[in-house]
């Protein structure tokens, strides 16, 4: 019997989805994200050292950040499963280190002569003045990236505190040092200010309808367990600060809020509340 040319096209086209489908089932949610990361780090480079972001092939960056944001968002399901301490250096980390190279984009032109010495303290001051401008500029120039990179840090900070909570319960009181409750700690408040800083963003006008989603996603993903790891202190005093920012009418803004202060009204303190 001779096939037809519909046919044929349509059992050609059969025949290379089947040929593909090997290939496609290897490409991973994790090993696109680590493509991801990989190709946007090596593109954008050091920031002491690398060109402006904006001079970099912005479609690819946009691409890859689109990559990394499903990656985040699939993260922690069996699509993308965590795994410990592991995933945290594999995941948390790149994603922080691309958060930081957008937040300090342009420095390179701050840095100081080879062979210059220390600055003096008005020197230092200036230098002070100079990276909070520049940290601002960034904000706004890399909004998209900076909500992305940096929400999905925190966010996979948070999905790592089980873990973290588990190692200290693990270790023996002579193993509980104050290095290792210091770094736990440390991550708590790096939440913290993440979430203040959310808030403060869902309040700024020049925030993206967009970004302003992301934003109230991340706070109702993240509200409940990092509430549960804060001290009830540190759950007051964050309570207290989201009293004293900026007024608003934005619906989305005082929802988030609402939801936030709603877990921090726990007084329970369990797991890693009590290191």
């Amino acid at each position: 019997m001779i096939l037809s040319r519909k046919a044929k096209a349509a059992l050609g086209a059969a025949m290379i989805a089947f040929m593909a489908s090997p290939a496609l089932a290897q490409d991973t949610a994790p090993s696109a994200f680590g493509r991801a990361i990989a190709s946007m780090t090596a593109r954008l480079g050091p920031a002491e050292t690398a060109p402006l972001i904006e001079t970099t092939d912005t479609a690819a960056n946009a691409a890859d950040l689109a990559v990394i944001e499903r990656g985040l968002d699939t993260f922690g399901t069996p699509e993308f499963p965590l795994d410990g301490f592991a995933t945290f250096e594999s995941v948390c980390e790149p994603v922080n280190q691309l958060s930081v190279r957008h937040l300090l984009d342009g420095i390179s032109a701050m840095a100081r002569p080879p062979g210059a010495p220390p600055p003096t303290p008005e020197e230092l001051t200036v230098l002070t003045g100079k990276l909070q401008a520049l940290q601002l500029r960034n904000a706004a120039r890399h909004q998209d990236a900076m909500t992305v990179l940096g929400g999905g840090a925190m966010r996979c900070m948070v999905k790592h505190l089980p873990t973290l909570a588990a190692f200290l319960a693990g270790l023996p009181e002579a193993e509980l040092t104050p290095t290792r409750l210091k770094g736990a700690d440390g991550m708590r408040r790096g939440g913290v200010g993440a979430l203040v800083g959310f808030s403060i963003a869902m309040r700024d006008p020049t925030t993206s309808p967009a970004n302003k989603a992301r934003l109230r996603a991340y706070i109702a993903e993240v509200a409940v367990p990092l509430a549960a790891a804060m001290t009830p202190a540190m759950r007051t005093e964050l309570a207290s600060t989201l009293d004293n920012l900026p007024p608003t009418q934005d619906a989305d803004a005082l929802a988030a809020t609402a939801q936030l202060k709603a877990a921090l009204a726990s007084t329970t303190c369990e797991d890693l509340c009590r290191y």
